[in-house]
């Protein structure tokens, strides 16, 4: 016996975090158990309008990696902010002929802006080089262990201090530092 869980797809990527789809009265209905009736498909034609209702996490996908193209690096160099709003402005006027003009409101723009910023910085760091590995630090080990070791402390390398010039080993509550060599 399988057992069905009937679990709304609400988990896209770009739609799932539309607030109209996040802080919306579903959880309240019980409409996952409705009774679907049969129907015959009429191969009508597409209509050529698609509301913002139809758009799917593809289209929004393409709409911001266009965008994300069309950032201007003169503007973006004085103010990050306005160059990916200037670059949203213009892929939804032109994207796909326009299919996105007039059909974004104001929290699908803060949305599709943030994802824009998101692939703006991901795209930055793949293309600056990785900083150098830091020097080691200096290997802290405790007299008991060098003499576990069997090494005598005359045999330990000092740390000289730069000013004086004198050599001694430097000890903090019972460790000896050595440097790594």
């Amino acid at each position: 016996m399988k057992i069905i869980l009937l679990v709304p797809r609400v988990v896209s990527s770009y739609i799932a975090q539309f607030p109209e789809v996040r802080n919306n009265a579903y959880k309240y209905f019980n409409y996952d158990n409705r009774v679907v009736e049969k129907s015959v498909k009429r191969f009508d034609q597409k209509p050529l309008y698609k509301g913002p209702e139809q758009f799917s996490d593809a289209d929004y996908g393409g709409l911001v990696n266009y965008a994300s193209t069309l950032i201007n690096p003169i503007l973006l160099k004085y103010n990050q902010r306005v160059a990916r709003e200037d670059a949203l402005h213009m892929a939804i006027r032109s994207y796909s002929e326009g299919l996105f003009d007039g059909k974004v409101n104001a929290s699908r723009y803060e949305v599709l802006l943030k994802a824009v910023s998101q692939k703006q910085v991901m795209a930055k760091k793949k293309t600056e080089p990785s900083e150098p590995a830091p020097a080691p630090a200096p290997v802290t080990i405790s007299p008991k262990m060098l003499k576990d070791l069997g090494i005598m402390r005359k045999e330990v390398p000092m740390k000289r201090k730069r000013f004086q010039g004198i050599p001694h080993i430097v000890k903090e509550k019972g460790k000896v530092i050595v440097n790594k060599s």
